[in-house]
């Protein structure tokens, strides 16, 4: 057998990338240890030098081979246990404790719509009673979210005077979000650590996009829950939904998500997408076609969640009943 050593880079890059997620998921390895993913950008540092000491001989490979090995642990590290430590690896804002600015609130129509655009920090949605939104926390120099409002509609945003890398503090905000209105919620978390739990909530629909980071959204204990719609991209997700009649699409880019759903839900799941992982058939579900799998007697005349799955090298877990990691 002969082997294309010009291709020996990427053959490495692409067993590591998928199996290192899978060998998680099945207990094989240690996840603070995959955690650690970031600290091994040195070895790219080493894998370029060799390469370029070892040019034009016969070993001129091994350098290209060491930066490919290290892009595959850390891209599978990636995969597996989301980009949670990039902002302070990666310059996106400081360990310097931020700066409290001054709590904005306003109150939502009861058919209104509440946007959340947050990056780099750390950022908790939670619930409160009455009508009144309203956002705290702190930030570099104290610098207040954005607030706009267009009709029904309020967009809390960060604020544009600092730029992605220069804050030298990271950014918290709490947001607390109304229990009376029926309200429309969008949320974008870039490069940063989030948690909504949305609990006794009324939501006519959430759609929720994460990139480069990692995100706990918590609709499980919503009083109403509307269609649901998630975007993973480079990140880390965990998604609780109830029992009951609604549509659900997620999306996952070189992410990794998890759901959860109650035991003895009715579900059909629709899966596409390529370089993907998934755990469906361990789920104690029915796979009735190659790219769908139903509970038990399901009946898709009766209340049911239709969820859609879509995955491009990412890795996507189901859990029936129990409680996901949350």
């Amino acid at each position: 057998m002969h082997i294309d050593r010009r291709l020996l880079g990427w053959g490495a890059f692409f067993i590591l990338v998928g199996a290192i997620p899978l060998a998680l998921r099945a207990g094989f390895l240690d996840e603070a240890v995959v955690r650690t993913w970031p600290r091994l950008w040195p070895l790219l540092l080493i894998g370029w030098g060799l390469g370029l000491l070892l040019r034009r001989t016969p070993i001129d490979w091994i350098g290209g081979a060491i930066a490919a090995v290290t892009f595959g642990l850390m891209g599978g590290g990636a995969l597996a246990t989301g980009f949670g430590g990039v902002p302070t690896f990666g310059g996106c804002g400081g360990d310097a404790a931020g700066t409290a600015f001054q709590t904005q609130t306003g109150t939502l129509s009861s058919s209104g719509q509440l946007n959340v655009r947050f990056n780099c920090g750390t950022l908790t949605l939670a619930t409160v009673d009455g009508s009144d939104w309203s956002v705290s926390g702190t930030a570099a120099e104290g610098h207040a979210p954005n607030v706009t409002t267009s009709g029904s509609t309020v967009t809390i945003e960060g604020d544009t005077r600092t730029t992605f890398f220069e804050d030298d503090a990271r950014r918290s905000w709490t947001v607390n979000v109304p229990r009376a209105p029926a309200l429309g919620l969008g949320l974008t978390l870039n490069a940063g650590d989030g948690t909504a739990d949305l609990a006794g909530a009324s939501l006519s629909s959430v759609s929720a996009t994460l990139n480069a980071g990692s995100l706990k959204l918590l609709l499980d204990g919503a009083a109403q829950l509307g269609d649901v719609n998630a975007t993973v991209n480079a990140g880390s997700a965990t998604l609780l939904l109830p029992a009951g009649d609604r549509s659900a699409n997620v999306s996952l880019n070189a992410g990794n998500l998890d759901v959860c759903v109650p035991a003895g839900s009715a579900i059909r799941v629709h899966w596409s997408g390529a370089l993907g992982s998934n755990d469906l058939d361990e789920t104690g579900l029915t796979e009735v076609t190659d790219d769908t799998w139903v509970s038990a007697g399901f009946d898709e005349n009766q209340p049911h969640l239709e969820l859609r799955v879509s995955a491009n090298a990412g890795s996507f877990g189901l859990q029936l009943g129990g409680a996901c990691d949350a």
